[in-house]
């Protein structure tokens, strides 16, 4: 009897240690998912933000990527300008078919995604040029519900999305804060693809090749900001 007492009591032991084994790691593990999402959520948009995006795979998205690259060698193919209004984070873009005001969640879902992430990127103003962005939401905002600008053209009262974004944010001399560049419909290879002469065909435009103009990947590459975080990661 003594022996079986013992022998209960060490399996008792045994059994109790054996739970204290597993509670500790399912804490560990409740641990590294809390820390993990505490990160995840440690960044915070600041009104007036741009933020940068890869379009999912479409003809277009392709033309403009092949044409233009940002930061890091990024293909970025479009940008807005983040507008938090009580406590939630819209994105002011001029997207087709008009200048609009979007949630930040529905942008994102427009984004080409790698490994379940939006390949979408946040640039800030320096301090040096924050104090333009009060001004340059009040412009923003005034141009909602303006056409988009199908045909990249400077004085038609209609806009395509970094062309908003050049036009908003201004300096005190009133003149486009971020620099005007040559606006560039080759590829790589010095070749019109064959999408955009069938564009500007459609809309019996000419291609404004070397016209001045803006694009998101040149924003991107500012030094008047900097990216200050990305929901993806680079190898």
């Amino acid at each position: 009897m003594k022996i079986r007492v013992i022998s209960g009591k060490k399996n008792k032991l045994k059994m109790n240690t054996i739970k204290t084994r597993i509670l500790t790691g399912i804490t560990a593990t409740l641990f590294l998912f809390c820390m993990q999402v505490v990160f995840a959520q440690d960044f915070r948009f600041q009104t007036g933000d741009l933020l940068f995006q890869v379009g999912k795979s479409s003809q277009w998205n392709e033309a403009i990527a092949k044409a233009t690259f940002g930061e890091s060698n990024i293909h970025y193919t479009h940008v807005g300008i983040v507008s938090i209004e009580n406590d939630t984070v819209f994105v002011i873009e001029a997207a087709p078919p008009e200048v609009c005001k979007t949630l930040l969640d529905t942008f994102l879902l427009r984004s080409l995604h790698l490994a379940g992430k939006p390949v979408a990127a946040v640039g800030r103003l320096k301090q040096a040029y924050s104090e333009t962005i009060p001004q340059a939401l009040v412009r923003a905002k005034k141009l909602l519900g303006k056409p988009y600008d199908y045909v990249y053209s400077p004085d038609n009262d209609a806009y395509y999305c970094s062309e908003l974004v050049t036009l908003s944010f201004l300096n005190q001399q009133d003149t486009p804060l971020f620099e005007m560049v040559k606006m560039n419909f080759r590829d790589s290879n010095g070749n019109l693809p064959t999408y955009w002469i069938e564009h500007f065909k459609k809309y019996n435009a000419e291609i404004p090749e070397n016209c001045q103009g803006s694009n998101p990947g040149d924003l991107s590459k500012s030094e008047k900001i900097e990216i200050v975080y990305r929901y993806f990661k680079i190898n």
